[in-house]
Formats: C-alpha cells, sequence, structure tokens
C-alpha cells in the first residue's frame, strides 16, 4: 500500500513538536536539520505514515529497528520484513509499503531550468516535452526508480528507466495538478494509494489545545 498526507493545514507546529516527542532520538534528530519548519512537518508526516502503515497492514506498535545499505538505501533489519521508502514535496507526504522492494517519490510541478531538461531527459524524452509538468512526470519516474535499485542521483540517472527492463515503474497526477506520485517495484502490479485524514495519522498524539 501507499499511504498520502496532504492535510498539511492542519499540521500545527503544535502537532510536529508533540510528534517529535515521541520518536526515537535519531529520527528525530534527522527531522530538526531540516531549516525550514515546512520540511520538518513534511519529514515528519512521512514517518508518521510509516508506523500508521505498519500498524494498519503489519499490527506494529512500533517502527523496526532501520539498517541501510552501502549506498543508504533504508531497511529493515530482520526477517519477512516489509520493504519501505518515502518520500514528500510541495503540500503531500508518503509511504510505501510492500512485500517486495519499492521506491517511491512525490515530486511538486515547477518550472525547471532549461540545463536541468537536457541533464535529466534523453533525446526521445526531449522530443516529448510540451510542458513544466511533462519533465515532472519524468523526473518523479527517475527518483523512484534510482529509490528502487538504490543507486541516486548517479551518471546513469538520465537512462535509468531503460537500464533496468525488469522494473515497472507507475506515475500518477496528485491532486489539483500540482504535481506527480510515482513508483518503481519489480513486479508488474498496480498498489493502491490511500490518502490518511489528519485524525487518522495523529491518532497517537494526546489531544491538542
Amino acid at each position: 500500500m501507499i499511504y498520502l498526507f496532504q492535510d498539511f493545514s492542519s499540521f500545527s507546529d503544535e502537532c510536529l513538536r508533540q510528534s517529535l516527542s515521541q520518536m526515537q532520538k535519531d529520527r528525530r534528530e534527522y527531522i530538526l536539520h531540516f531549516r525550514q519548519i515546512d520540511d520538518r512537518k513534511r519529514s515528519a508526516a512521512a514517518w508518521l505514515l510509516l508506523a500508521y502503515g505498519l500498524k494498519q497492514e503489519y499490527h506494529l506498535e512500533a517502527i523496526p529497528p532501520i539498517l541501510r545499505t552501502a549506498s543508504g538505501k533504508p531497511f529493515f533489519s530482520g526477517d519477512n520484513m516489509p520493504f519501505f521508502n518515502l518520500s514528500h514535496s510541495g503540500t503531500f507526504a508518503g509511504c510505501a509499503l510492500h512485500c517486495g522492494e519499492i521506491g517511491l517519490d512525490i515530486q511538486k510541478s515547477v518550472q525547471p531550468r532549461p540545463s536541468l531538461i537536457r541533464c535529466i531527459c534523453t533525446k526521445e524524452e526531449l522530443a516529448s516535452l510540451k510542458s513544466a509538468d511533462d519533465f515532472c512526470r519524468i523526473w518523479s519516474m527517475k527518483e523512484s526508480a534510482v529509490k528502487l535499485t538504490g543507486e541516486g542521483i548517479t551518471g546513469n540517472f538520465r537512462d535509468i528507466l531503460k537500464l533496468h527492463p525488469d522494473m515497472h515503474t507507475y506515475t500518477s497526477p496528485l491532486e489539483n495538478g500540482s504535481g506527480f506520485l510515482s513508483y518503481s517495484i519489480y513486479e508488474k502490479m498496480k498498489i493502491p494509494v490511500y490518502t490518511v485524514s489528519f485524525s487518522e495519522l495523529f491518532y497517537r498524539l494526546p489531544a491538542l489545545p
């Protein structure tokens, strides 16, 4: 399942403070390394979505210990654990939970620099571009692909979708044309997206004033 949160108008500073108080130290420190309060809220929401999804699908009351591959890709330690990936951008945060490896990317639509377009797109993609939204969709798809493989934005980024014929990448527009959500997996299957409400995401918090 992919869990999506977009009700940031209800995500107050007090909500963030209480959320952080219930997180492990390393996770709290990671969120606080963001300078902007909105970035902190988006990052916190993604981790809260992970906790929510683990409880809903796997009946886990806490996020299990997390390890990282040599390339930095996070995964749960232990046997028979699900795979996960987090992403956030604009007014959206997301978490993907799956029985196999998965990469998730959320990208808000912005006007890209011409130099970035030339760097990221193949000749075929350049020929097909008609708008900033087209570029946003391509960027999101490639981001989800490198998050699946763990490669990150390397020299292979431009051709990543061609280099892995066993990979399947799906993309869909976000609400009000504000961007795209993409995920990449090694199976040919659609994964449902569930939009989590504010009350569902913050059910662990005490009543807010």
